[in-house]
């Protein structure tokens, strides 16, 4: 499943770009997560989510898989795994910002969603995703905007 995002910042690319690349800073500003903290290059953490009627929690990993700063994008590897449901999440994320205040931060997310996970249906997962990017966006904008 493909995912495509746009966010608008208003602030300079540095300064986005800075709170995106550290990692458990950026993850604690995705609605629902919980115990994130340094794993290696990345994160690892727990995030609660609702899809449709079904509760999942998802643990997992975040990590950095490639960055360019002088193009000002970057590849996130995901990975999550729900024990109650019996289900998984691998994403990768592709990040790229551009301009310079506001800076528009692109977003295009590959994920497979693996056991009964998958079994929610496509639009009602893209749908929280949105949900969850909304969240995200508005807690980036206020974290980039007290740095």
């Amino acid at each position: 499943m493909k995912l495509e995002h746009r966010v608008t910042v208003d602030a300079p690319r540095a300064a986005v770009w800075a709170v995106l690349m550290d990692l458990p800073v950026a993850a604690r500003c995705v609605p629902g997560t919980r115990d994130v903290a340094t794993d290696g290059d990345g994160v690892r953490g727990t995030l609660d989510v609702r899809v449709g009627p079904v509760k999942l929690t998802l643990a997992g990993t975040v990590a950095i898989e490639s960055r360019d700063e002088a193009t000002g994008t970057a590849r996130l590897r995901a990975n999550a795994e729900d024990q109650r449901l019996g289900g998984a999440v691998r994403a990768f994320v592709d990040l790229a910002v551009a301009g310079d205040k506001p800076t528009e931060l692109r977003m295009s997310t590959d994920v497979a969603i693996l056991g009964r996970i998958g079994e929610l249906g496509q639009p009602l997962i893209a749908r929280q995703a949105d949900k969850v990017l909304a969240g995200f966006a508005d807690c980036l904008r206020r974290t980039v905007a007290g740095r």
